[in-house]
């Protein structure tokens, strides 16, 4: 072991994912970095995915059950000897050769507690060749702002954050099974840990069916969205918070109340709608008329009828 050179330790939580999962290992062992752990945690798969995964010494493997994507992922952290952390989820990858880079940019600035470099999000297109559907390269899409954390994408596997982040804010909360990096992130943000951003592209995500957040099918978009109204409700009930992120707590609360509501309407469930109609109310009096343009877009688009300017 270099001791001149800080250890990156990449967790990664994993079930059922003989699909894929030997990619992601690959992405870690293609990097320029020779000071890396990769600790897989993995919760009991049964479809392949262990056999694949015993045949990689150099991984620290867990498997047992597990109570989810994110207390795998607090197991992993508890276990991770190096200095800076990073998160790769068993159906995504890595850029090649950014790790020297991401090192580096800790090295210069031993007060930075996080960084974040580019991410895209790709369907696998024909032949396999990846279609990428979202970019996120532009340095306001990295920043650990109150913009990102509430109304923009988390984009956590794009992140590194040095250890001693979580010692201070702790791990992360799995009273919300999809949304606790978002609920992390806030807690960064508002704890105003030192951040920035690099250049390069670091991160793959993979759009699929199976995925927990980022799939065509939207399967988990109710709990998601409910998620994120219980988290800025959380807040908006804070008076201890930023007024700035209180703000835009109230403009993401807003938009989640009416995303439900017009789901409740799609599906015929008036009851659930209303809900969501005075839960949006609750926090904003003038609710409706925040609310119509996101409904009129959303009815447009759906209908495939164009938006006038």
């Amino acid at each position: 072991m270099n001791r001149d050179l800080p250890m990156i330790s990449i967790v990664t939580p994993c079930l059922n994912r003989v699909q894929f999962v030997e990619e992601a290992i690959q992405s870690v062992l293609r990097q320029d970095y020779p000071e890396v752990e990769h600790i897989v945690v993995d919760g009991a798969s049964t479809d392949g995915t262990l056999e694949i995964l015993r045949r990689y010494r150099h991984l620290s493997l867990i498997s047992e059950p597990d109570d989810g994507h994110f207390h795998a992922i607090n197991k992993a952290i508890r276990l991770a000897k190096g200095e800076i952390i990073g998160h790769l989820n068993s159906d995504d990858f890595y850029e090649d050769n950014v790790f020297s880079s991401v090192a580096q940019r800790f090295l210069d600035d031993p007060e930075l507690d996080t960084l974040c470099g580019g991410a895209v999000v790709f369907d696998d297109g024909p032949e396999g060749k990846p279609v990428i559907v979202a970019r996120y390269q532009r340095r306001r899409d990295k920043e650990l702002s109150f913009h990102n954390v509430t109304l923009g994408a988390p984009i956590i596997n794009a992140r590194f954050f040095r250890r001693h982040v979580y010692e201070r804010l702790g791990l992360y909360d799995t009273r919300y099974p999809i949304a606790s990096d978002r609920e992390f992130l806030i807690r960064a943000a508002i704890a105003g840990v030192k951040h920035a951003e690099i250049e390069p592209l670091v991160y793959h995500y993979r759009r699929h069916s199976g995925s927990l957040s980022i799939n065509r099918e939207g399967s988990h978009l109710g709990p998601l969205l409910e998620e994120h109204i219980g988290l800025s409700e959380r807040y908006l009930q804070n008076g201890s918070v930023p007024m700035e992120f209180r703000r835009l707590c109230r403009i993401w609360h807003t938009r989640e109340t009416c995303r439900m509501a017009l789901q409740g309407l799609r599906s015929m469930g008036f009851r659930d709608a209303f809900r969501y109609v005075v839960r949006g109310f609750r926090h904003d009096a003038i609710w409706p008329w925040r609310v119509a343009p996101i409904a009129i877009s959303r009815v447009l688009r759906a209908s495939h009828l164009p938006a006038r300017r």
